[in-house]
């Protein structure tokens, strides 16, 4: 499973990426949105973006069906879910 804190900009890049939910068979993609609780860095950005707390942002996932690690929730770690 692949987990990413995404800044707004980044976010929209992905969504270009990924606009569904199931882009390949037995693959799966996952967007929560939220408010950061800590200060952090987009994980998306080539250059650091700062992201502070109360900032909106989101969690990006992505896993599949066959081996690797399952999906489980992580983004209450680091996001209010809204």
């Amino acid at each position: 499973m692949k987990r990413e804190i995404l800044c707004k900009k980044c976010e929209a890049e992905r969504r270009k990426l990924f606009p569904t939910e199931s882009p390949y068979p037995g693959e799966h993609i996952k967007f929560v949105k939220g408010i950061a609780k800590s200060e952090m860095v987009c994980d998306g950005c080539v250059i650091l973006t700062e992201i502070h707390k109360g900032d909106e942002i989101c969690a990006f996932s992505i896993w599949a069906d066959y081996g690797g690690i399952a999906y489980h929730a992580w983004e209450f770690e680091f996001l209010k879910i809204i």
